[in-house]
């Protein structure tokens, strides 16, 4: 787990919105039990920025969620929990870089199986979506490009690399607590050489949404309409430049670097935080799995 890496399309943030709001919110400061109770109404109000279901696309959508919601409980938190506690029994003796690496890929891994179980519920709704909602999302996309091009192309590169670094302390700080001046250098050294990509980014989201674009003109031709929806949803690198791959590679491999040393460098307190932390956790979505 880690800070979330800028996404580039729509449909990642509505199929990844289980998890942002179950666990990133939840990590944030949120009690988890009370956060995961609330995902059946926090759901449709986050969606509601970019697409606001209307009668019967309503009703379909509070079925589906539910089902949903109920296989994430009772299919996905128990892994969630066995994947927190493997995670503390290594954090409690010190990580070492495949153990980081494993982290990485199971959170990609729960994500993915998210976007499976979710596709067909967005690719349905959507399906009924208006000339009025199609243009209302895109609005939405608009507005979100324009502040993603302020953030992390117009801003000038010091000022970004500063943001980096903030957002890597916050995300450390909620598992270790206040981080001591050896650990800000280290993080604000990673800044240093963080490769920018917001350029990059940009096109590839723009990319994106053009072909979203086109996969929803064809929602009134069903076969053709699900063959492409499922095609995008499924290529999570579509739009990317081969810069755009080698830069995000080698901010990996940084970013995997970074957290070795930072957890290197724990003090005692610290390391007993994170690892009590990472096991209420664990605690927590077993009580939900059982609810």
């Amino acid at each position: 787990m880690g800070p979330a890496r800028v996404r580039k399309s729509f449909a990642n943030k509505l199929l990844s919105m289980v998890m942002v709001v179950s666990l990133v919110f939840a990590l944030g400061g949120c009690t988890v039990r009370i956060a995961y109770n609330q995902l059946d109404w926090l759901i449709p109000w986050y969606l509601e920025d970019y697409f606001e279901p209307q009668g019967a696309q309503k009703t379909l959508f509070a079925e589906q969620l539910q089902a949903f919601l109920s296989w994430h409980r009772t299919h996905q938190l128990p892994q969630y929990a066995d994947f927190l506690e493997q995670v503390a029994s290594w954090a409690e003796v010190g990580l070492q870089q495949e153990n980081i690496e494993f982290v990485q890929d199971r959170s990609a891994e729960f994500a993915e199986a998210m976007i499976q179980r979710l596709t067909p519920t967005f690719m349905g709704l959507l399906v009924s979506s208006t000339e009025k909602q199609v243009i209302d999302l895109f609005e939405q996309l608009e507005l979100d490009n324009q502040e993603f091009q302020e953030d992390y192309i117009e801003e000038e590169p010091q000022a970004q690399r500063k943001a980096r670094s903030k957002e890597v302390s916050r995300y450390v700080q909620r598992w270790t607590g206040k981080l001591n001046r050896e650990q800000r250098q280290l993080i604000d050294n990673w800044s240093q050489q963080y490769f920018l990509m917001g350029e990059e980014l940009f096109q590839s989201r723009l990319a994106w949404q053009q072909q979203f674009a086109k996969v929803l003109q064809m929602r009134h031709d069903p076969d053709a309409y699900q063959e492409a929806f499922i095609a995008l949803s499924r290529d999570s690198d579509y739009g990317q430049s081969d810069l755009l791959k080698s830069k995000l590679e080698q901010n990996g491999a940084l970013l995997l670097q970074l957290y070795y040393q930072l957890d290197h460098s724990l003090t005692p307190k610290q390391r007993k935080r994170m690892v009590s932390r990472l096991r209420r956790y664990a605690k927590d979505f077993r009580v939900l799995s059982a609810q």
